[in-house]
This record gives C-alpha cells, structure tokens and sequence, in this order.
C-alpha cells in the first residue's frame, strides 16, 4: 500500500487522522489485554487479533487498511513485549518453554493473517 499524498494535502489529512484513531484504540485495546494475569496471554492474544486484523484488511479500502491495519493493529500488536518475555524465559533457562511460546506465535500468527485474509476477502471482493 502506497497512498501519493503530496497531491492532494486532504489526503494527508485524512491518512494522517485514520492512524491516529485507529492507533488511539488499538492501544486502548492493548492496555486491557495487558490486564490479564495469566502469563503471556494478553501479549500472545494481541498479537493473534493483530494478525487477523492485517490479513482481514489487506484488500480493503486504503482508508481501512491505514486505520485499522496500521493504526489499530500496529497499536495492538507487540513485537517487543514478545521479545522481553521470551528473553526473560531465556533468563531463568526455560528454554523449551521459550521456544514453544516463539513457535505457536509464528505458527498461530500466520493461520491468524491466513484466516483474516479469507475473511476479509469475503467483505471486500
């Protein structure tokens, strides 16, 4: 997706307020699944839904992939909590547990982009 905003400024405007809102959600959104006590779910739960978010926008409207794909899913989606988690299981040496984590997330990840791209697919053909 590549929008040509230097043409036409409402443009910018408008792609400026669709990541704003849809960030601004995404990331109320990721503060409640950040409540969750179990460990690790919330941050794995975010970034299923953030994948099935940017497969379910793919061939959406430009508008609806910059605010629901690049605002609300970039917000909601955590690339680096997974990392901290992941480094602090390395830390106290639950290696296999680190790597079922890292693996079920790439895994489960891409089914989660695959199914939204489907479904997706459905609404916007």
């Amino acid at each position: 997706m590549l929008i040509d905003v230097s043409a036409n400024p409402t443009t910018l405007i408008t792609a400026t307020v669709a990541v704003f809102l849809g960030g601004a959600l995404g990331g109320l959104a990721r503060w409640a699944l950040s409540q969750i006590p179990a460990d690790r779910v919330g941050t794995f739960a975010a970034n299923m839904a953030g994948a099935t978010i940017l497969g379910f926008v793919a061939g959406a409207p430009e508008v609806w992939q910059l605010a629901a794909g690049v605002g609300f899913a970039g917000a909601l989606s955590t690339w680096s909590t997974l990392a901290k988690e992941i480094g602090e299981l390395i830390k106290t040496k639950n290696y296999g547990e680190a790597a079922r984590y890292v693996a079920w997330t790439a895994a489960l990840g891409i089914v989660s982009a695959y199914f939204g791209l489907m479904w997706g697919a459905r609404g916007f053909a």
